[in-house]
């Protein structure tokens, strides 16, 4: 298929600013989870980049971040021009995060259009992912709609976020939404699956800048205030202490949340292309080696009598021996050691050194 960059008035923004807890040891405070390796192959931040270079330019590509990673995403992403980089002074959801670099894309181009994409998700399929967000960058231009992209479900999937969808808008492409429901339990995403009319929420998101800053303005006139306060200091020496100061003011919220899930303009744009949102270590290791015991691994393993466990340890080997279900992840300071089943709670662990002040390994 031959690309083509979509106009000169779209634009990409990828968010960069989590730490991704549920993959300690390998994610720390200096090493967050989108600058790692997690699928085994390319750094993941370095694969949205590559993925939607392919179609926006990369003047036109932003990355928003922590202060405390912004040096680390300017290496990794050298291609990328430096003022490009915006920097938020820390880290408070994703609601804060779009407004704010709504702000510095609007102020380059009045009619900009924004594809927002997360840092750390695994696409696969591009032709597909790239026919997607054309339609989406197309319906988006043409009104006052933001567009969430939907994955056409492979089953019922218990760790994603479900989007219910109405009437069909455009082609079998575009939809109307009724509804978004959080991480459903089995019977639950059972049914969402068989009413064919759910498709799981990848938080993909294209609007006009100025389609997003109305919704934040209608939907949370609070953070709306704060970010009128910050826009008319943009260009100013007051311009880095006004964020500061607006953002410990701000709401720490999601803009699913706050926006999408109030706004009565949001239209579902349908994704046929693979999608993974790397969640956790089961999800990252269906990327690495596997061997007959369905073992999947990272380094060397030496296994006897032993299924279905997750190893990462590229410096040392690791003998499995007579057990199932376990995720196994060597780093060179601290060895985690949990079943599968509880991979989700990494996050609580992560919660626990830091009321322990362990923060030499986190």
């Amino acid at each position: 298929m031959e690309r083509l960059l979509l106009g000169d008035t779209v634009y990409a923004l990828i968010m960069a600013g989590g730490s991704g807890t549920r993959f300690w040891p390998r994610s720390r405070k200096n090493r967050p989870k989108q600058l790692l390796d997690i699928t085994g192959d390319e750094i993941l931040l370095k694969k949205t980049v590559n993925l939607i270079k392919e179609i926006i330019s990369f003047n036109r590509i932003y990355i928003i971040t922590t202060e405390a990673q912004a040096d680390a995403i300017r290496k990794v992403t050298p291609e990328i021009p430096y003022e490009n980089i915006l920097i938020e002074p820390f880290g408070k959801n994703t609601a804060p995060a779009i407004g704010l670099s709504s702000l510095y894309i609007e102020g380059s181009d009045p009619n900009s259009v924004v594809v927002i994409l997360p840092a750390d998700h695994y696409i696969k399929d591009s032709d597909s992912f790239y026919r997607t967000i054309s339609a989406g960058v197309s319906k988006a231009s043409k009104g006052s709609f933001i567009l969430t992209i939907g994955i056409q479900p492979k089953g019922p999937e218990t760790g994603y976020g479900y989007i219910e969808t109405d009437k069909i808008r455009d082609n079998n492409t575009i939809f109307s939404v009724r509804s978004f429901h959080e991480k459903p339990d089995l019977t639950t995403a059972r049914s969402f699956i068989k009413s064919g009319n759910f498709f799981w929420n990848s938080g993909i998101f294209i609007a006009k800048t100025s389609t997003i800053i109305q919704e934040i303005k209608t939907h949370m006139s609070h953070n709306y205030a704060c970010l009128m306060k910050i826009k008319f200091s943009l260009g100013s020496k007051n311009e880095a202490d006004t964020i500061k100061s607006c953002y410990q003011d701000m709401e720490s919220i999601s803009i699913d949340y706050g926006v999408m899930e109030k706004s009565k303009n949001v239209l579902m744009a349908r994704g046929t292309f693979a999608w993974n949102d790397v969640g956790s270590w089961p999800s990252a290791a269906q990327y690495w080696s596997t061997d007959n015991k369905d073992n999947a691994f990272i380094g060397e393993i030496i296994n006897l009598d032993s299924t279905k466990c997750i190893v990462y340890s590229p410096k040392k080997p690791v003998a499995l021996l007579g057990v199932e279900d376990l995720i196994v992840i060597e780093e060179d300071d601290v060895l985690m050691v949990c079943k599968k089943e509880r991979s989700q709670d990494v996050k609580k662990l992560v919660d626990l050194l830091k009321q322990q002040g362990r923060d030499q390994i986190l």
